[in-house]
């Protein structure tokens, strides 16, 4: 039976946090709690609206993770997110493999999938577009660009040469 508790959270439900617990979400969101020992709780969350979906890690102290995870429909709340949480099924890997996870490196942290570039851009809440290629161009000091061409028509001349010398 499935609830809106996460498990242990309410005697009442005769239930308690482990391993494998996990709970999901309308927008397809998954959590799979890892862990559940000496008081902390290591789970993951899947993003399956990304492709290929990302996995962010995280630990929490049970009675915090507990408390921000259940919900309650009294609640004044409104950061609160309603969880559909299951202790007695597997968790549903076809769902996020169907996806297309690839192979290679997990990273521990979700801090390491993003860039320095992202990292600083949303600690200073910048919004970005894609780089017009021809407004950088005036940004570039002319004997930049004729240092630039000069060397392309350096190249351009030793291949002809090298060319040339071949065909002889």
């Amino acid at each position: 039976m499935s609830t809106n508790d996460v498990p242990g959270a309410k005697s009442y439900n005769n239930d308690e946090l482990a391993m494998g617990c996990w709970a999901e979400h309308n927008d397809g969101s998954l959590i799979l709690v890892e862990s559940s020992e000496g008081g902390r709780v290591i789970y993951s969350v899947f993003d399956i609206s990304k492709a290929p979906p990302v996995e962010f890690r995280d630990s929490m102290p049970e009675q915090g993770f507990k408390d921000h995870f259940s919900w309650d429909p009294d609640s004044k709340d409104d950061d609160q997110i309603k969880w559909v949480w299951h202790d007695k099924s597997p968790f549903p890997w076809d769902r996020i493999i169907k996806e297309g996870i690839p192979d290679g490196v997990r990273h521990a942290c979700a801090h390491d999938l993003i860039t320095s570039a992202k990292r600083v851009a949303e600690s200073r809440e910048m919004v970005g577009k894609e780089v017009d290629t021809k407004e950088l161009e005036v940004r570039i000091p002319k004997t930049v660009l004729g240092k630039i061409n000069r060397a392309g028509e350096a190249v351009i001349s030793g291949i002809q040469n090298a060319i040339s010398e071949l065909s002889s």
